[in-house]
């Protein structure tokens, strides 16, 4: 059945409300309670009710006849009703006339009124009825949109970070094997040394696999430092490694491998490309409302090799998905030399449940 068919029930219960709802216009009219007594105006009242039952109850029978026919419209279908409930109401007067329940025949003028009455109410009651409906669906259409925006940003936002994640780890953990093997030939202290560092960069790894696309920033620090740890014993001392981070600004949450990805950046591009590598200081700061975590590096600057830009172009993406106009990535020239990139997010935001 089509949703905007009108059930029996309805048409029933309808019916039965609008008689009782003309019925009571006789106990509005003031010559009545004016000229009879209260026992008699209830007994003129029950008369007219009578009189108004049988009216609803030819145009009920009107509208489930009515109910059957197939219209291919709403506004079709709506029209049919009406033109049935103006119908059954003058059939339903001839019935009465008829059957003598009324001492006169009522004349066209009347039988006219007594319609219009039924139709207005009815058009009145198909109009409510549409416009409900009408507000259910969209209300229903706008939440399912709404979910489905929300199901898609969840789902790019994994997918930006599973970039994060195969941009970050391949060809370092590659590397990093490459080197502990050779280390393990000839220098096995330096050798153990790196591996040590790498089992806890794996650690933090899988602890901000499990956590999902947030983390902690105290969290996200201790997967940094465990990388650049690895690393400096990569680059035999080429690279100098610092951390300015208050404690307290420990348990803000933050968006996963968004830092980690700054930082492999300065490594790759920034100490790497730099003959006599440099240093690396990772900040945390407070401006009001807002936290701001920058990455530095004195290395080779945007004279460097700039790489493809997919790290960064992630994490816009990934920050204006989670925080729209509020979360900010800044690139910027570093002094003296280097790059300096921050990610600027609003503290409310960030702030973690105890």
């Amino acid at each position: 059945m089509d949703p905007w068919r009108l059930p029996p029930r309805v048409a029933a219960l309808w019916s039965l409300a609008v008689a009782v709802l003309l019925s009571t216009q006789y106990l509005f009219q003031p010559f009545v309670w004016e000229n009879w007594p209260w026992d008699e105006v209830l007994a003129g009242w029950l008369e007219v009710l009578g009189h108004c039952i049988v009216e609803g109850m030819f145009v009920l029978g009107a509208l489930l006849l009515a109910s059957r026919l197939q219209c291919p419209s709403p506004l079709a279908y709506a029209c049919v009703l009406m033109a049935a409930v103006a119908l059954g109401t003058a059939f339903g007067n001839v019935a009465l006339v008829v059957a003598g329940f009324q001492s006169a025949a009522p004349d066209t003028a009347w039988v006219a009124a007594r319609t219009v009455r039924w139709a207005a109410i009815s058009g009145c009651s198909v109009a409510t009825f549409g416009l409900a409906s009408r507000t259910s669906r969209l209300r229903a259409e706008a939440q399912a949109n709404d979910l489905q925006r929300v199901q898609l940003g969840r789902q790019l936002v994994q997918v930006q970070l599973q970039a994060l994640r195969n941009q970050i780890e391949p060809h370092f953990l590659f590397n990093t094997l490459a080197t502990v093997r050779r280390l393990h030939q000839t220098e096995p202290a330096e050798g153990a040394r790196l591996l040590a560092y790498f089992l806890d960069y794996l650690h933090s790894t899988l602890r901000q696999q499990l956590q999902g696309q947030f983390t902690t920033l105290g969290c996200e620090l201790d997967l940094v430092r465990a990388y650049l740890a690895v690393v400096s014993v990569r680059m035999s001392g080429r690279l100098q490694v610092a951390f300015e981070v208050p404690a307290e600004l420990r348990e803000c949450v933050f968006p996963s491998l968004c830092i980690a990805t700054l930082v492999e950046n300065a490594v790759k591009h920034g100490i790497s490309a730099s003959p006599s590598g440099g240093e690396i200081c990772v900040q945390a700061k407070l401006h009001g409302d807002e936290v701001e975590v920058a990455v530095r590096d004195t290395g080779a600057g945007f004279s460097g090799s700039g790489g493809s830009g997919v790290g960064l172009a992630n994490i816009r993406a990934r920050l204006s998905t989670l925080y729209g106009a509020s979360g900010v990535l800044r690139v910027e020239s570093n002094k003296p030399s280097g790059v300096c990139a921050s990610i600027r997010l609003p503290r409310s935001i960030q702030e973690a449940t105890p």
